[in-house]
């Protein structure tokens, strides 16, 4: 090899070498910036709610409490649901990746019964049980946070009209509600076409 051509390679080489770290943070930055891009947020919004096949999640931590065992006399609900999400926004880009943090400490709840205690003597068995016949979806903060835990500012959340807020609450938290308490097939759900925002 000729000495010239060594040279080439070695600068070539050095050239490409990342020596501050720059394009990790360069990296980071347009992540940062894109979280907080308020179009950005909404169109996570929408896609939350009408086309979900391009979000993937994943529970970091979810516990649910409350008084809600104690039936048509339960008051509230508390919750902490964590999520690492991996967003595909654009099909031409890699997914974004953030958390999405849900919690509420005192969540107002209404429970009713239709359980049936049965007849034994006439083989008929107990049935029916407690369900949700509300829950104010708005008592459950949600922040949004990348995953080195940088709060950013869900200003498309805060702009949203209450029932979209309510709607995406709802869409992230009902199934770990459910699966830890009580069914919620009684509560009401708006219609998101029926809301103008998507």
């Amino acid at each position: 090899m000729e000495k010239k051509d060594f040279i080439k390679i070695i600068n070539e080489e050095i050239s490409n070498f990342d020596f501050l770290g720059n394009d990790a943070q360069v990296k980071e930055e347009e992540s940062y910036n894109l979280l907080k891009n308020e179009d950005f947020q909404k169109q996570f919004i929408c896609d939350s709610l009408t086309n979900k096949k391009n979000i993937k999640t994943k529970i970091t931590d979810a516990n649910v409490g409350g008084d809600w065992e104690d039936g048509e006399n339960a008051k509230n609900l508390s919750i902490e649901y964590y999520l690492d999400v991996e967003y595909l926004y654009d099909s031409n880009k890699e997914p974004a990746k953030f958390t999405l943090n849900f919690n509420g400490s005192n969540i107002r709840i209404d429970i009713d019964s239709d359980y049936d205690s049965g007849n034994w003597g006439n083989y008929v068995a107990p049935s029916g049980g407690d369900y949700y016949r509300y829950i104010e979806w708005g008592d459950i903060d949600v922040s949004l946070s990348t995953l080195d835990g940088d709060v950013i500012d869900f200003i498309a959340f805060r702009k949203a009209p209450i029932k979209i807020q309510n709607l995406f609450i709802r869409e992230y938290t009902e199934n770990i509600i459910a699966n830890k308490t009580l069914e919620t097939n009684n509560i009401k759900k708006d219609n998101i076409q029926t809301i103008p925002y998507c």
